[in-house]
């Protein structure tokens, strides 16, 4: 079955109803709020104006996030 592809707004809702900046500060390794972990987006068209994530990745970096927090 084939991954689905989650675009920016999908994204930040599935993180919190983060802002948009917020959730690329994450990608920022200049921003105090970078995160390693997070996923990375990649183009969906010739320009690089859209971009998509995996479903998978986004649900796994949740999960990540989660076990941390729970101490696991």
């Amino acid at each position: 079955m084939a991954d689905a592809i989650l675009r920016q707004l999908e994204v930040r809702k599935r993180l919190g109803n983060i802002s948009s900046s917020a959730l690329w500060y994450r990608l920022d390794p200049k921003s105090h709020l970078f995160d390693p972990d997070m996923p990375k987006p990649f183009k969906l068209s010739a320009n690089g104006r859209s971009v998509g994530w995996l479903e998978s990745e986004i649900d796994a970096y949740i999960e990540k996030r989660a076990a941390v927090r729970l101490g696991a």
